[in-house]
């Protein structure tokens, strides 16, 4: 730590105009900052805090490398809905079962919930352009396991496709963990971290809504082309990432080794967390769908027990061995439990990806549920039906994000989750099994624009609240955190709203919809209902909470003066170019 001491008071003292000018806010800052206590690390965090534009790359770079970090974003999101659509066309042509179809379908999401705990650690390990490198080859991997996808066989009954599914979902999480780094890293010096944020958090929102639109339009045509759908756009974005997405080389400073990360990395951390991830999705999903002898009482319970111990390992590995009082730069744990002091952190990331996620998975699978059950509709246009709330995601995400970064963070997220909250609220108040489609559409819509104007600043401040060195974690704890309350939210909404129901049934709706069997419906309204009421718990936790956030940022507040003084230089630049 003296170390680090030393060189941020010698660079702080080189005159003003040299190349390691610093101004006194940020000199503040990382005096302050001890996550990382050697003079390479603080090198890094000098270089980057001065926020300033390089002249070696075109204004336009930064652009082309949102719209292809957009266009991951909107496909990897897709990919996990678009499916749902074409399941019973898979069960029909390549010989798949209820249950086998069923993990066809969530395997890609334990894919990248497994996957993105590491490459948040590879992302921030220090090593030189790490960070567009995983994108880029993400890009690369996600759209081979789509072509394989599309290429599966009958005979295998299904099992080939799991494990394209697999290669698919680690090319998303290459993909999606690091997209808000990389993208941050190239607007952070011109103050638009939150346009940017905003613009994902769009595409994602986008391919989560049309997903079931897209699947349903394509499946016509043929299952394979809900996969090959993907490929013209995966090598558009292989090809431009390649070509124009790079990290930010400094040249004053020394990057890690691979091979110095793999004698000091944190094994036991990253298999303890990896495995117990697996094992929780296998028991949640081998509960609600059995599956053979996987589903046996005594199964679940073996896989529960090793779920928990190897959790425990975990957190004591993290907090009591490698984190901690025995801390050590040279030998870091495999998650950083220090970022889980920083408030703005847990509010954005934690309980904004967790519990937030929970609460707006609920309403669409509620709402799918409802369509295809009392509604009478099939998947189909049970997804066309739900598009109001992504287009409200849409509509308020982009300008939300824009203001953010001028007016702050706090209002927003606050009125965003408000908004949502009351339309959350009414739900079960005014729908019933017969009100009008464009009662239900004006609800959604609202909803949709709660979480717009939540989720571009509450994404834009979980990346500006920390390091630099931290952005690949912070982003794939979001991830993570996501996909997680997508398993949560699957669980109660099966085993609060079709309880009641046989499996047969409940199969029929899940897969084909088209209406529910009158004696099931007073049941199923009432479990309907309750988790409509248990959102809107969800929400208003996450609303209180978002009055607690900062208005603006203390590490953006840093770099501010820096970022303000490069305005001008940087205007001249484009207007030149």
């Amino acid at each position: 730590m003296g170390d680090k001491q030393e060189y941020v008071e010698e660079t702080v003292a080189t005159p003003t105009g040299s190349t390691s000018d610093v101004s006194g806010t940020i000199a503040e800052n990382l005096h302050q900052s001890l996550d990382h206590e050697t003079k390479e690390q603080a090198a890094l965090d000098i270089e980057m805090a001065k926020a300033r534009k390089s002249n070696q790359e075109p204004p336009s770079r930064r652009w082309i490398v949102l719209a292809t970090a957009t266009l991951g974003a909107l496909f990897v999101s897709l990919q996990g809905s678009a499916l749902i659509v074409a399941l019973p066309d898979l069960m029909k042509h390549l010989n798949i079962d209820f249950a086998t179809i069923i993990w066809v379908l969530l395997t890609y999401t334990l894919a990248i919930t497994a996957a993105v705990p590491l490459l948040g650690y590879v992302g921030d390990a220090g090593f030189r352009g790490i960070r567009c490198r995983m994108f880029n080859i993400g890009f690369l991997i996600f759209t081979l396991g789509s072509l394989l996808c599309g290429l599966s066989q009958p005979k295998y009954n299904g099992y080939d496709m799991l494990a394209y599914r697999v290669i698919q979902g680690l090319g998303g999480a290459l993909l999606f963990s690091n997209c808000f780094a990389v993208v941050a890293d190239k607007f952070y010096p011109y103050n638009q971290v939150g346009l940017a944020s905003g613009i994902i958090n769009i595409a994602f929102a986008a391919g989560t809504i049309l997903g079931p639109v897209i699947g349903g339009a394509t499946v016509k045509a043929s299952w394979k082309w809900v996969f090959f759908f993907n490929l013209p756009f995966g090598v558009l974005g292989t090809v431009v990432g390649f070509m124009f997405c790079h990290d930010t080389i400094y040249p004053n400073v020394q990057y890690a080794s691979f091979r110095k990360i793999v004698k000091t990395f944190d094994y036991t951390g990253f298999i303890s967390l990896t495995t117990s991830i697996a094992l929780l999705f296998v028991v949640v999903v081998s509960a609600l769908f059995p599956n053979g002898k996987v589903s046996e009482n005594s199964s679940l319970i073996g896989m529960g027990v090793a779920f928990g111990v190897l959790f425990v390992v975990f957190i004591i590995q993290e907090t009591f061995v490698r984190g901690g009082k025995r801390f050590n730069a040279l030998k870091a744990p495999f998650m950083d439990f220090r970022l889980f002091a920083n408030h703005v952190f847990n509010n954005t990331v934690v309980l904004g990806g967790l519990a937030g996620g929970v609460a707006r998975t609920n309403l669409t699978f509620s709402f799918i549920f409802f369509f295809q059950g009392p509604y009478g509709k099939d998947p189909l246009m049970a997804g066309i039906l739900l598009i109001p709330f992504g287009l409200g995601i849409m509509l308020a995400g982009m300008p939300s994000g824009k203001l953010a970064d001028t007016l702050g963070f706090r209002y927003l997220c606050f009125a965003g989750l408000a908004l949502a909250s009351l339309a959350t609220l009414i739900m079960p108040l005014v729908i019933k099994p017969d009100t009008n489609t464009w009662i239900i559409s004006a609800l959604l819509l609202v909803n949709g624009l709660g979480w717009g104007l939540y989720s571009s600043p509450a994404a834009s401040i979980s990346i500006l609240c920390i390091l630099p060195q931290q952005r690949s974690s912070s982003s794939s704890l979001r991830i993570m955190f996501t996909m997680v309350s997508q398993m949560i939210a699957i669980v109660i909404c099966f085993k609060v709203i079709i309880s009641g129901m046989p499996p047969e049934a409940v199969q029929e709706l899940f897969i084909n919809g088209g209406g529910i069997d009158a004696k099931y419906l007073d049941s199923f309204m009432h479990g309907w209902k309750i988790v409509c009421w248990i959102t809107f718990a969800i929400t208003l936790v996450c609303t209180i909470a978002a009055w607690y956030l900062p208005v603006r940022p203390v590490i953006a507040q840093a770099v501010e003066e820096s970022a303000a003084s490069s305005a001008v230089d940087v205007t001249t630049t484009e207007e030149t170019k």
